[in-house]
C-alpha cells in the first residue's frame, strides 16, 4: 500500500505539472500566434476534417503532453467554440501526436528487449493511430459543413497584447484547468490506484488472458499476451526471453504483443484515461470519448 500511495502522489504531481505547464504553453502559442510554425502540419488535417482552427493549439500541444492537449480542447468546448461531436473527432485525431510523444520512451523499452520485432510492433501502433486519424477526418469531412473562416486570436499573426498580459491570462487558464482536474481526477485516481493495489485489474486481465485462444499462437506466445496486457515492459521482457530461447518465432511474438495490447487497452483506459476525461468533460461526453 505504501508503494501505491507513493505512486499515486508521484502520478498526481506529474499530472499537475504536465497539465499546468502544457496548458500555459498551448495558450501562449495560441495568443502570440506562434502556432504558425506548425501550420503546414495542422492546417491540412483540420481543413480536411472540417474542424475549427480552435483545435490547432490542442493538436500541437499533444506532441508535448497529451493531457495538456486534451485540457486545451476542453477549454475550447467550455467556451462553446467546439461542440460535442467536434470534440470527439478532435480527440480521435489527438491520439496520433499523443502516441508519437511516447515513441522515444517506448523504443527505449522494447528495442533492447525484442530487437526489430519491437520496432515492427511500434510501427503497427503508429499505423493504427494513423488509421484512427484517417477515420476521424473522413467522418468530419462527411458530417460537418465547411467551417467559417473564424480563427482564434493570434492565428493571423502575433497578438498585440504585451507578453506579461498573455502570461497572466495563460497562467489563469492553466490554474483553472489544473484545479478542476485535481478536484475530480484526484479522488477517481485514488480509487483506481486502490483497485490496482488489491490486484483487481491484474486479476481481471489475467482471467481474460487465460481464456484467450488464438489460432497460430502457442501457449508460450500466449504468455507474452498475458504479460503485455498488464504492462508493455513486462510483455517485451517475456517476448525477448522467449525469442532468445527460440521458444517462439518472431511472427508469434509480434502477434502476441498486438493481441496483448488489444486486451489491455480497455483496462488502461479505465485506469488512466477515464479519470482524465471525467475531469475535463461532462460524464456523458467523457464516456462517449472513451
Amino acid at each position: 500500500m505504501k508503494l501505491t500511495l507513493h505512486l499515486y502522489i508521484a502520478t498526481l504531481t506529474k499530472v499537475t505539472l504536465m497539465v499546468f505547464g502544457g496548458v500555459m504553453l498551448g495558450k501562449i502559442l495560441e495568443e502570440r500566434g506562434w502556432t504558425r510554425f506548425f501550420r503546414h502540419f495542422t492546417r491540412p488535417i483540420l481543413k480536411f476534417a472540417r474542424l475549427p482552427l480552435y483545435c490547432e493549439g490542442a493538436l500541437i500541444t499533444s506532441l508535448v503532453s497529451g493531457f495538456a492537449g486534451d485540457a486545451l480542447l476542453s477549454l475550447q468546448y467550455r467556451d462553446k467554440h467546439l461542440n460535442a461531436r467536434q470534440v470527439i473527432l478532435a480527440t480521435m485525431i489527438l491520439n496520433l501526436p499523443l502516441y508519437l510523444s511516447f515513441v522515444p520512451l517506448l523504443v527505449g523499452i522494447v528495442y533492447p528487449l525484442t530487437g526489430w520485432v519491437g520496432l515492427v510492433y511500434l510501427a503497427t501502433q503508429i499505423t493504427a493511430s494513423l488509421g484512427l486519424m484517417a477515420v476521424a477526418t473522413g467522418i468530419g469531412r462527411l458530417t460537418f459543413p465547411p467551417p467559417n473562416n473564424d480563427q482564434p486570436e493570434g492565428a493571423q499573426g502575433e497578438s498585440m497584447n504585451p507578453i506579461p498580459q498573455v502570461l497572466k491570462r495563460a497562467t489563469t487558464d492553466a490554474a483553472k484547468v489544473t484545479f478542476r482536474i485535481l478536484l475530480i481526477a484526484g479522488p477517481i485516481m485514488g480509487l483506481v490506484f486502490y483497485l490496482v493495489d488489491i490486484g483487481f485489474f491484474q486479476g481481471l486481465q489475467q482471467s481474460i488472458a487465460s481464456h484467450i485462444r488464438f489460432p497460430g499462437l502457442s501457449p508460450q506466445a500466449l504468455a507474452i499476451t498475458a504479460a503485455h496486457a498488464l504492462h508493455i515492459a513486462g510483455g517485451a521482457a517475456v517476448a525477448g526471453g522467449l525469442l532468445k530461447a527460440n521458444l517462439v518465432t518472431p511472427k508469434e511474438a509480434l502477434l502476441a504483443m498486438v493481441l496483448g495490447n488489444i486486451i489491455g487497452t480497455p483496462f488502461r483506459n479505465l485506469r488512466m484515461a477515464l479519470p482524465r476525461y471525467l475531469a475535463l468533460y461532462p460524464p456523458k461526453l467523457a464516456v462517449t470519448i472513451i
